[in-house]
């Protein structure tokens, strides 16, 4: 490696070190000192354990991840398989359907529910459901599930889609029944992307704060109550020792779910493409099914679009477009700008950071520099966006970033480092080694390969890492919301605020603007992608 070149992978290192490691060091730090900062050791832990009211929120984010996880991987199956192994009509448009919940920020759903679900909500009042309430358990399960619906979907869609069709025609003529080849064929071949969806959703899910904010009413989880512990009673070190709780089962599954993805077979070079057979019943059940799965996904986004134009409901209600003025709000507007410009830094210095990282790491030749650079990569996939959260309040607490701009795009950028790094390493991979043989005869400089061969190819990567960054930069509240100041605030946090004074129109109009900012990007970015 050249002289720049070695310069750009310590500073990579250093910005790595400077904003996962440290942060991070210090948060464990924390957990092993009392209130007034003196060292506690374990205290902290037996305190928590030792304590009903709090060893409870662990029990009861447990058993809404569960829950949630095994919901949405059940749903997404079902779609996906429909999808792929049936001639049901208007695939395309489910397929985009199942995607839509990417675009828009958790905290949606939670609205959604409460403006069908709630005290006076469309459908309570409607079905005369008094006594049902949305509110605690069931409403952050559905919530939760609509928000791992299009994770779990993508994880088990890609699974289906590289399956050998040779296995089934070995099936169909040893006169093997259609269920049985299910049972005995599918099933075990989607066993590890199954298992992979599972952890993934767990993950997220264990860690989530925007569904339990809007719609966990008395029902504490621990995001909730280490929000509380921390901005409310200020207590640091319990938090601290809370957020080190939440990472443990998270560092577990992840881990878990990389020996999994390490025990998977590939598919093999002369595999063949699944061929539908023709079945109309099989057609209209899964159709059926899939309406009924998506319409509850539709239908809470569009309860959250028309609270958006409704003037007050139940009082009054006509349409009107005020809400969207976010007049009510101390705000106003200042935090979708705030949001807007958030993302598109993250998403520059993000892609940026994502792919230079990633080259150098490709043309390394040090075994040490490039294992600590993989450590690196894969660490910020294991780590809840509110552990890392609260590791930046903590170390970054009082001194000249504090509340700033860049510490927001800092934590954002780190919190979705690992996927596009990883898909750069992968881009790079697949470049045919003999290049970089050719360039080494010819005395090709190492910048003329970097300009001329691994910037182009990688390019459509690049392209998708900054999508990636800028979509989950715009929804993203977990991570932020422990670190933002007055005048940092971002959206999603304003919808929290919003929807905590009572004013669930203005909250369902700013999600709204968010959704829609994000799914015009996406189609921007893809008019631009097919023009290439």
């Amino acid at each position: 490696m050249t002289r720049i070149q070695n310069s750009l992978f310590l500073l990579c290192f250093m910005i790595l070190l400077g904003f996962l490691l440290v942060p991070l060091c210090a948060l464990l730090v924390f957990s092993l000192l009392d209130r007034e900062g003196n060292f506690a050791g374990m205290s902290n832990f037996i305190f928590y354990l030792s304590q009903d009211s709090l060893l409870s929120t662990l029990v009861n984010t447990l058993l809404v991840s569960a829950t949630s996880s095994a919901i949405s991987l059940c749903a997404a199956f079902i779609v996906a398989y429909a999808l792929l192994r049936t001639n049901m009509v208007a695939k395309k448009l489910f397929y985009i359907i199942a995607l839509l919940p990417l675009f828009m920020p958790n905290l949606m759903y939670g609205l959604g529910l409460v403006y069908l679900f709630g005290n006076k909500g469309i459908l309570t009042t409607m079905l005369s459901l008094q006594d049902f309430s949305i509110y605690g358990f069931v409403g952050i399960v559905i919530s939760e599930s609509i928000y791992l619906f299009p994770q779990s979907f993508l994880i088990l869609y890609l699974g289906l889609q590289n399956s050998d069709y040779r296995l089934y025609e070995q099936a169909k003529i040893m006169g093997i029944s259609p269920l049985k080849a299910f049972l005995h064929i599918t099933l075990p071949n989607m066993r590890m992307p199954l298992f992979s969806a599972a952890l993934v959703s767990f993950i997220l899910c264990f860690s989530d704060f925007g569904a339990a904010v809007i719609i966990g009413g008395g029902y504490n989880v621990l995001s909730v109550e280490i929000y509380k512990q921390i901005l409310g009673s200020q207590n640091l070190a319990l938090g601290a020792t809370m957020s080190v709780i939440i990472l443990l089962p998270s560092l577990f599954a992840f881990f878990l779910l990389r020996w999994v993805e390490s025990k998977s077979i590939s598919v093999s070079s002369r595999a063949t493409h699944y061929k539908i057979d023709s079945n109309k019943f099989r057609d209209i059940c899964f159709f059926g099914v899939s309406t009924l799965i998506l319409s509850i996904i539709l239908c809470v986004i569009a309860a959250v679009i028309l609270a958006s134009v409704i003037t007050l409901y139940p009082h009054d209600l006509s349409l009107t477009l005020k809400h969207f003025s976010l007049s009510s709000s101390l705000d106003g507007i200042a935090t979708l700008k705030n949001s807007l410009l958030i993302s598109v830094l993250v998403a520059c210095l993000g892609s940026t950071l994502s792919f230079v990282f990633g080259y150098l790491l490709h043309i390394s030749k040090s075994n040490i520099a490039t294992s600590f650079g993989n450590f690196l990569i894969i660490l910020p996939s294991a780590l809840p966006g509110l552990v890392l959260g609260i590791a930046y309040l903590l170390f970054f607490n009082g001194n000249f970033l504090s509340g700033t701009f860049f510490i927001l795009i800092a934590c954002n950028i780190i919190h979705f480092f690992s996927l596009p790094t990883l898909s750069v390493k992968n881009a790079l991979l697949k470049i045919d080694k003999e290049l970089e043989l050719a360039s080494r005869i010819f005395g090709i400089s190492a910048f003329s390969m970097f300009k001329g061969v691994y910037l182009p190819l990688c390019l459509p990567a690049i392209l998708e890492n900054f999508m990636y960054f800028f979509v989950n930069s715009m929804v993203s509240i977990s991570a932020l919301i422990f670190i933002y100041s007055q005048q940092s605030k971002v959206a999603a946090i304003s919808i929290v605020h919003l929807d905590e004074r009572g004013y669930i129109e203005e909250a369902a109009a700013l999600a709204v603007m968010i959704a829609c900012i994000n799914i015009a990007a996406k189609l921007l970015f893809d008019m631009l992608k097919e023009k290439r």
